[in-house]
């Protein structure tokens, strides 16, 4: 909504009268501006224009408070049974029993809006046990690193080819994050790969993944539609332990077995 300001020089005597010409004119406000010993400037919004117009040649403003809305387009939001996800800025209390992870509002990816996202924390929350390592491969707002963190995993590291995303997952989650690819890591070095990234990608570092996991872990992907998913299981050539599915998105959680010839 647009308010039509306008604004007055007055001089100390005649400002209370002048005052009081405004709001009997139908000011929504004034504000108070002094400019010197004596001399003051008073600036006065109207919703009215012609109101505004008797007092002199108005400027319309646009008044629609952008800030708020923005925030609106961001939710703080349950995931699973243990997380509070919440943009930064907000001061909405921790509910009992819930570990905060605050995001930053249209970074990298990853607000938990999305489905890909709470799907895999809330994957993560179902298998993870303390003490367990933990690849977040394709970290990007870090939102998965932080959550297997809160759990208790031993070690959590980050992967992304982005360096914003790299830097965004080392402030919120505080843990090692590598630039690039996996393949600079040990093979069986985890208990958990969690991977929230294109169906694309993932068919690409399928190898990687399996290298990287120890035999028996959780692989938890995302980031795909549910007829990705069916090419997904067949590359993986692992039954799904577990599918969550909502729209048109899927997340699966494959189990590794003890013994896997590549």
């Amino acid at each position: 909504m647009a308010h039509h300001i306008v604004r007055l020089t007055t001089d100390e005597e005649q400002k209370d009268i002048l005052l009081a010409d405004l709001y009997e004119a139908g000011t929504t406000g004034v504000s108070e501006t002094e400019l010197g010993p004596g001399q003051w400037l008073l600036t006065a919004s109207f919703d009215d224009p012609a109101a505004a117009a008797s007092f002199g040649v108005p400027v319309e403003e646009d008044s629609t408070d952008w800030v708020t809305i923005s925030h609106r387009a961001w939710a703080s939001r349950l995931v699973g049974k243990r997380f509070f996800l919440t943009p930064a800025w907000s001061d909405e209390p921790t509910p009992p029993g819930r570990w905060r992870i605050q995001y930053q509002d249209g970074a990298a990816c990853g607000s938990g809006e999305h489905p890909s996202t709470r799907h895999s924390l809330e994957a993560i929350e179902e298998f993870l046990r303390p003490g367990m390592d933990v690849l977040d491969l394709g970290c990007g707002a870090g939102l998965l690193s932080h959550g297997a963190k809160l759990l208790g995993a031993r070690t959590v590291i980050g992967v992304d080819i982005e360096i914003d995303s790299c830097t965004l997952t080392r402030s919120l989650a505080v843990v090692p994050v590598v630039q690039g690819t996996a393949d600079c890591l040990k093979p069986e070095r985890f208990d958990i790969v969690a991977a929230n990234i294109s169906a694309t990608v993932l068919m690409h570092l399928a190898d990687e993944i399996l290298r990287v996991a120890k035999p028996g872990a959780r692989i938890i992907l995302a980031g795909f539609g549910v007829e990705e998913a069916a090419s997904l299981k067949q590359l993986f050539a692992l039954g799904p332990l577990s599918e969550r599915i909502e729209g048109e998105w899927s997340c699966l959680v494959l189990d590794l077995p003890l013994t896997l010839e590549l």
